[in-house]
This record gives C-alpha cells, sequence and structure tokens, in this order.
C-alpha cells in the first residue's frame, strides 16, 4: 500500500477522486505501438511523462522500447535510476540544477539532451570537458509547432556550431510534431500534416550530414503524429507518450478510439442542491485544467452511465452537467481532457483489472 489505495482492494471501495488505470487495455496499447514501430522499422522511445511510473515504464521496455524520453530533470533522475537502459531528456538543460541533473545520470545510464542552440548546451559542454566525457546531444528542429526548435533552414549552421564545441556529440536531431493535434478531427489533414513534418525533419538530416556531421538519430514524437511522421523513410525514432493511456482529446480528434483508453477518474457525486449542475468531488486538482479539444472550456467527460460533462472546477469541486438523475453518493467515471496532466495531478494511481486493484502505481517527479 502506498497511500489510500491498496492491492487486492475492490473498486467499489476506492476513495475518491481516484485514478484508475484498465490493466488490460494499458497492455493492449502498449503491445500495438511496439508492433507498429517494428512495422516502421523506428525504434521506439516512449515518453515517460504520460505515465509517470516506474511500472509503466518497464512494461513499455519490456515490449522492445530502446528508452525513455522525458521532459523534466526530475523524470530523467528518476528513469536513471536503474529503470532504463536509455533517457532522452527532450528539453533544453539551461541553468545550473539541469545541468548538474544531466552529469548525474549519466553515469548510470545513456543520456541523450536535446537543444536548439549551442547557448543552452554551452554550460554542460564545458563541465562535460572539465569531467572527460562526452554528453550525445540532439539539435531540436521546428517542424511547425513554433515552440522550441531551430529553423529548418539554420540548422545545419546551429549543428556545425554545436560539433565545435568540447564536452558534446551531435548524436542526431529531433522534432515534436505538435501542430498535428491542431490539425483536429480530419483524418487527411492529421496524415499528411505529419508526414510533412517527418520528411522535413529527413532533409534537414540529410543536409547536416552533407556538412560533415554523420548525425545518426532521426526522432519524431507525438501521439497524434505517431501513424504518419514515423512511416517517413528516414526517420529512425518515434516518441508517442499518450498513447499508452488515451484520453478525451485524442479520442476527440481521432487518433485514439474510445475503446483504447485506459485511464478514468472515479468521482462521487456531493451535492445536487443546484439545479444547473451537480458537484462532484473531481475539481482541477484532480482533473487538471488542460484544455479540451472539443473547445467548450471542460475538464472531463462523464464516460459512465448517466452521462455528463465536468464543465468547469474548482480546486476541490468539480461541475457536472447534462447528467441524468444525479443522486448524492453515486459514482461517476471521467475521461480526462489529457492523461500527461492528469497523472501529474496525483500520488498513486490504481491499476485494475476484474474490479479488483492489481497494483499501486507511485507517481514520481511531479512538479
Amino acid at each position: 500500500m502506498t497511500g489510500r489505495i491498496a492491492v487486492g482492494m475492490d473498486v467499489a471501495d476506492l476513495p475518491t477522486p481516484v485514478v484508475v488505470i484498465d490493466r488490460s487495455i494499458l497492455d493492449r496499447n502498449i503491445a500495438a505501438m511496439a508492433a507498429h514501430a517494428r512495422a516502421c522499422g523506428v525504434s521506439l522511445r516512449p515518453h515517460w511523462k504520460t505515465t509517470k511510473a516506474v511500472e509503466a515504464a518497464r512494461r513499455q521496455l519490456d515490449a522492445g522500447a530502446v528508452g525513455l524520453t522525458t521532459a523534466t530533470a526530475a523524470e530523467m533522475l528518476a528513469l536513471a535510476d536503474g529503470v532504463s537502459p536509455s533517457v532522452f531528456w527532450a528539453y533544453p538543460p539551461v541553468g545550473r540544477e539541469r545541468v548538474d541533473a544531466v552529469l548525474s545520470a549519466c553515469r548510470s545510464t545513456e543520456v541523450i539532451v536535446g537543444t536548439d542552440s549551442v547557448e543552452a548546451v554551452r554550460e554542460l559542454a564545458d563541465r562535460a570537458h572539465r569531467a572527460g566525457f562526452r554528453i550525445p546531444v540532439r539539435l531540436d528542429v521546428d517542424t511547425g509547432l513554433h515552440r522550441t526548435g531551430v529553423a529548418p533552414e539554420g540548422a545545419v549552421d546551429a549543428a556545425r556550431a554545436l560539433a565545435a564545441l568540447p564536452g558534446v556529440d551531435v548524436e542526431g536531431v529531433w522534432t515534436h510534431e505538435g501542430h498535428v493535434q491542431g490539425v483536429g478531427a480530419d483524418a487527411q489533414r492529421r496524415r499528411l500534416t505529419g508526414l510533412a513534418a517527418g520528411r522535413l525533419l529527413v532533409e534537414t538530416a540529410e543536409a547536416i550530414r552533407a556538412d560533415g556531421i554523420e548525425v545518426r538519430s532521426v526522432s519524431v514524437g507525438s501521439t497524434p503524429g505517431a501513424r504518419s511522421a514515423p512511416t517517413v523513410p528516414g526517420v529512425t525514432e518515434a516518441r508517442p507518450g499518450t498513447y499508452v493511456l488515451g484520453d478525451e482529446n485524442q479520442v476527440r480528434i481521432g487518433t485514439v478510439d474510445p475503446a483504447d483508453v485506459a485511464v478514468s477518474v472515479r468521482s462521487r457525486v456531493l451535492s445536487t442542491q443546484p439545479s444547473e449542475w451537480a458537484i462532484i468531488d473531481a475539481g482541477i486538482k484532480a482533473m487538471s485544467s488542460d484544455g479540451s479539444t472539443h473547445g467548450d472550456g471542460r475538464i472531463g467527460t462523464v464516460v459512465s452511465e448517466g452521462g455528463g460533462v465536468v464543465v468547469t472546477g474548482h480546486e476541490e469541486h468539480g461541475f457536472l452537467r447534462g447528467a441524468a438523475n444525479p443522486r448524492v453518493g453515486d459514482v461517476v467515471h471521467i475521461r480526462p481532457n489529457h492523461a500527461c496532466g492528469l497523472m501529474n495531478m496525483h500520488a498513486e494511481a490504481a491499476v485494475v483489472a476484474d474490479g479488483v486493484v492489481e497494483e499501486v502505481w507511485r507517481i514520481r517527479a511531479r512538479h
């Protein structure tokens, strides 16, 4: 037992609000993505921020993943502690604390660092050089999201500048084609957008190689783009994250089938006094405030009998509208907007099969 929940508990006895993960769906999702990566001929390096659970990481590695991807220093350190043989930190290592974390983690596992500039990695390069070793780095290329990443036309110069630094090796290029999700529910537009991102990254890698820098990895990463970007010849690695649990945002745009969503939040009705909604015990501290691709501001969608939408939330109160005859004490199952944000809100999750808790996952490296 790690807290409020324990192995062997009946799901009906779980305190609320609580994250529940269907073990059979989880395992099916892991197997399906591993098979897809093999069919594409690419390595699979799932993004661990979706689950933040060591047990999930080990399942993914056992299914054939070459390593894991992380977003934070704490995630990287957690995986370096005997969990993953290789970690790609897809985030600029800016600041002494982040540099310290890389230098610590790389003593126990392979650590690859993502950067879009010399400035972001200069301190790491200098300190690694003084310590007598080299850190593999990947150049972040903007293929359309416009968040981080060097513009493709500037990638050769950026790679050349990185290669001139002591203490680092330019191992590859990478992108997060998150703009594929922004296309929405149009499957053909999503496919074409993902393919375009993959092709642009491959072309960028080829230009860098032509300049004399032999980058090995060409890494794409997103769940919305997982069926398109990794199929481009020349891509070597895929880094989807949300696929392992699924969520309402992915269901809404059509990248995940409702039957493949493994995660939900069990919540209880607390009050039915306001006529326009019922109040449940899952507010933004239970669901997160991540936005919805429905565009209506909801923080969750009820998928159990009675239906309804959690239209908004205070910290500990969710506002449930549209449910059929809700009563105080009723339990509702809510599909979260975004699985990654949800997991970060909870200290533990119940992994269940046949109505019984089989595992209790501790959620690591929470912000």
